[in-house]
């Protein structure tokens, strides 16, 4: 208050600062970042690729009402084959289409096309892959370099297929988890981007309606944009990767943020219609409120910072960051909200609190009698609490843990057709990695080894969530021995494609699926028929299995995810009930603090088991975002109607009493 200009200053100079570090933000979507780098999955992942050169893929899906085995369709899908493996960003060597059967060109007549098709009809490779069995669909499966490069080369497909004759009028789709993960986060980037600001607006419009004059809740808002602004700049500025997750940080603090600058400015508007001076209006205010708002910030900043203790990355990095917004927020209501108050005119103020002492309006009116209708009927109101709390109980039980990433879409957004569409023509669009390991390559080839792997893929093949899998086995013909191992070095001779299942060397493997569906439920339902299967008729000793691949580590992530924030959560809950301790200096107190809170995540996620939907990562956080907001009411409200209380005398006196302030 004693230096106001000066306050203001310093803290446009360091919003110039934090702005100035944009420039250096970096986005990450990949769903491995939702791990840190050593984990095991990722390890795994990462071998997997260096030791078979796989690479995540798109799928092109190319579909006709008349059959597509001719010599000029044909001829077609291998000119769109070279061409596509042309493309920047494309891993050509492992390219898998119709071309994959063909040695050299196109058939030159429909009766070559035939026998094409027929040879892929055979192929244990490509059969029901690249060409559908009634011969209407084309599939053309398109590794990338990078999984950054999908939506470039999806671009640059659909180039070629629009200048293709052939081809052209086809019905076609682009599909495959890349291009879900990229889509998304180009959208999800943009939607942050509109609906932040939205979000502003709308708690612009909201506060306008209760202080009725912006020269009153420009600082309010100007505080939570700071907070905002202050908490990206250090994030992108620290080297923290923009991630979806960090993402949503402006939405979720603008509302926070601004919570401590309301209750100021709600009493100061109370305190300067009593004094009519500004700067005794603002030390009552700060006096008064100064340790309520440093304890509400204190459990929001706690309940936020302990994300910090779950193991997935982005999740740690948005607690920490919106735990430093409402921190920001805290020192700005203290310093630079009274500063700017101290600059506004003061006949604007007092028009201010004028034009709102001559009536609060409806909604007020209806907000105010609330409480007092509430503390009136709390018999009934008490037994309806305690009702809704006991059914949410058993709804919230009915919560699954599930996601995909190509749910994250509409329905009737392309890259969901796209997939859905290719998902029942075709064998699937996710993949997943068996990784098989022996210690010596005689082993790989032993009859223990190949029987029980030929058994888990006739297992798989009944299996509806399993589209294909491949092996090398497949590659054998059933021998076993030398002879497999003579007829894998023929494979190796004959097409590049062995190397993705088998390694020179023999003594690992990579088994090959694809799912129809990439449900997190869909995958831990191959696992567990894969892990009955292998109990049935295990590996020989000296062979091992292990999981990978992109649909398997969005399962690890996903319950990593629920395991890391009910830790979260439940250590957030120890800290803020020894807070309210601390701060009522009561047991009892914090308890009442802390009940609403709780009643009111039992009944949001009552509702989500109720509308059926599946705990994923925003619900994850929400939690949290719940119980950070709602011990803030509740320390003002206990704090103040324990005053009132004393001086009252009264518990009903003192809820009235509390219903008449701002």
């Amino acid at each position: 208050m004693r230096w106001p200009k000066r306050v203001v200053a310093l803290a446009g100079v360091i919003t110039i600062v934090m702005l100035a570090l944009f420039v250096r933000v970096q986005v990450d979507t990949d769903p491995e970042s939702m791990l840190s780098a050593d984990a095991p999955v990722r390890v795994l992942n990462d071998e997997i690729r260096t030791t078979f050169g796989t690479r995540d893929m798109v799928v092109v899906g190319l579909f006709s009402d008349q059959s597509l085995v001719t010599a000029s369709d044909i001829d077609a899908a291998v000119v769109f084959h070279d061409d596509v493996s042309a493309i920047d960003g494309v891993a050509e060597d492992t390219m898998i289409s119709v071309r994959t059967a063909i040695a050299d060109g196109g058939p030159q007549t429909d009766a070559a096309a035939q026998a094409i098709a027929e040879e892929i009809a055979v192929d244990p490779l490509l059969a029901g892959n690249v060409l559908s069995a009634d011969g209407d669909t084309f599939a053309f499966f398109v590794p990338l370099d990078d999984k950054s490069d999908a939506v470039p080369v999806s671009d640059e497909i659909d180039r070629l297929l629009d200048e293709s004759a052939e081809l052209a009028a086809l019905e076609r789709h682009v599909a495959g988890l890349p291009l879900a993960q990229e889509a998304f986060g180009d959208q999800m980037f943009v939607q942050m981007a509109v609906f932040a600001p939205m979000a502003g607006v709308a708690i612009f419009a909201l506060m306008l309606v209760f202080f009725r004059r912006v020269v009153l809740v420009g600082p309010a808002m100007l505080l939570a944009l700071l907070s905002v602004i202050w908490a990206m700049g250090l994030l992108i500025g620290t080297g923290n990767t923009l991630h979806i997750m960090s993402s949503m940080i402006p939405i979720f603090l603008m509302p926070i943020a601004i919570l401590d600058a309301i209750h100021v400015i709600s009493e100061f508007f109370d305190r300067y219609g009593r004094l009519r001076e500004r700067r005794a209006a603002l030390r009552t205010v700060y006096d008064e409120l100064a340790g309520p708002i440093a304890f509400t910030t204190l459990t929001t900043v706690v309940g936020f910072a302990a994300l910090a203790l779950t193991p997935i990355p982005p999740v740690r990095v948005f607690g920490v960051f919106v735990a430093i917004g409402v921190a920001v927020a805290w020192l700005g209501t203290l310093t630079i909200l009274p500063a700017v108050l101290m600059l506004v005119k003061e006949s604007s103020i007092a028009k201010a609190v004028g034009d709102r002492a001559a009536g609060d309006g409806r909604f007020a009116g209806v907000v105010r009698r609330l409480p007092i209708g509430a503390s009136r009927h709390r018999l009934p109101v008490l037994l309806g609490a305690g009702v809704l709390a006991v059914l949410s109980v058993p709804l919230i039980g009915t919560i699954e843990v599930n996601d995909n990433p190509v749910n994250w879409f509409r329905p009737g957004q392309e890259v969901r057709v796209a997939t859905e569409r290719l998902n029942d023509e075709l064998p699937g669009t996710f993949g997943a990695s068996l990784y098989i390991r022996a210690d010596d390559a005689s082993l790989m080839v032993s009859d223990d080894t190949v029987a029980a792997i030929a058994a888990l893929q006739a297992v798989w093949e009944d299996d509806p969530i399993v589209g294909t899998s491949a092996s090398y086995v497949d590659l054998t013909g059933g021998a076993t021995g030398d002879e497999a191992t003579t007829a894998l070095a023929g494979a190796a001779q004959a097409s590049s494609l062995t190397a993705t299942l088998i390694t020179p060397a023999g003594d690992r493997a990579n088994i090959r699926l694809q799912l129809r569906n990439g449900d997190n439920q869909a995958m831990q339902s191959v696992l567990d028929v894969t892990a009955e299967q292998l109990e049935a008729m295990p590996l020989p000793d000296g062979v091992s299995a292990e999981w990978g691949g992109e649909t398997y580590l969005n399962l690890v992530w996903q319950d990593e995810m629920v395991e890391g924030m009910l830790t979260g959560f439940l250590v957030t809950l120890a800290i803020v009930l020894v807070l309210l301790g601390i701060l009522f200096r009561s047991v009892v107190w914090a308890l009442i603090g802390i009940a609403p809170v709780l009643w009111t995540i039992m009944i949001v996620y009552g509702t989500i088991g109720l509308i059926g939907k599946d705990y994923d990562m925003p619900i994850a956080v929400l939690s949290t975002l719940v119980l950070g907001i709602g011990v803030d009411f509740a320390i003002h409200f206990v704090e103040r109607f324990r005053e009132l209380r004393a001086d009252l005398g009264s518990s009903i006196a003192a809820i009235e009493a509390f219903a008449e302030e701002p």
